[in-house]
C-alpha cells in the first residue's frame, strides 16, 4: 500500500524555500559589496588629507582647520581653509606633485568671499544649474573655479581671480553622447 503524505496549507514546495534563501543571499551580499565600495571610493577622494593638515598646521600660521578641499586643474591641490590664533581666516594651497611643497597663503580679508562670488555669478547666470565652487590656482593665479551647466545644458568652468571676482578664463563643454 502507497502512503500518500498530507501536505498542510501552509507548507511551501521546497523549491520555494531555496530560492528565496538564494535572494536573500545575492541581496545581502550586493549590499555589503556596495558599503565596501562607497568606503573604498570616498577614502580614495579623501586620500592626503590628513598629512596636509599636519603639514599646514606645521609650516603656517594656521591654527585650526575647517575643511579641505581638492582643486584639480594643470597641478593638483589641496586647499585648506583654516583660522589662526587672531581668528583671521586663511587658505592655504598644498601641492600634491613633488617632494619640495611651496605653500601658498591667502588672507580671507584680501579676497572676495566664496558666498560673495556666487552672489555675483547668480546675477549673470540666473538659468545656470550650480555644481560647486573650488578656490584653485591656475597660471600662477589664485582663482575661483565655479562649475555649472548652462541655459544650453553645457557644462561650464568659470575661473575669476579670488582678490576682486574678474573673470580670468571660461571653458564650455558641449556633450555629444547622449
Amino acid at each position: 500500500m502507497m502512503r500518500i503524505r498530507q501536505s498542510s496549507p501552509y507548507t511551501k514546495p521546497s523549491w520555494l524555500r531555496w530560492s528565496l534563501l538564494l535572494v536573500g543571499i545575492v541581496v545581502v551580499a550586493i549590499g555589503i559589496y556596495a558599503a565596501f565600495l562607497y568606503h573604498d571610493i570616498n577614502e580614495n577622494r579623501t586620500a592626503g588629507f590628513e598629512t596636509t593638515k599636519k603639514q599646514v598646521l606645521s609650516a603656517t600660521s594656521v591654527t585650526e582647520i575647517e575643511k579641505v578641499v581638492t582643486f584639480n586643474g594643470a597641478e593638483s591641490y589641496h586647499v585648506v581653509f583654516g583660522q589662526t590664533d587672531e581668528n583671521e581666516g586663511r587658505l592655504v594651497f598644498y601641492p600634491l606633485k613633488g617632494k619640495e611643497k611651496t605653500l601658498t597663503t591667502i588672507n580671507e580679508q584680501e579676497m572676495i568671499s566664496e558666498e560673495d562670488m556666487l552672489r555675483k555669478w547668480k546675477s549673470n547666470c540666473t538659468d545656470c544649474e550650480f555644481i560647486k565652487i573650488v578656490p584653485g590656482i591656475v597660471d600662477e593665479e589664485v582663482l575661483w573655479e565655479i562649475t555649472y551647466r548652462d541655459a544650453s545644458d553645457r557644462y561650464v568652468l568659470d575661473y575669476y581671480a579670488i582678490e576682486d571676482g574678474s573673470q580670468f578664463e571660461q571653458y564650455r563643454l558641449k556633450q555629444m553622447f547622449k
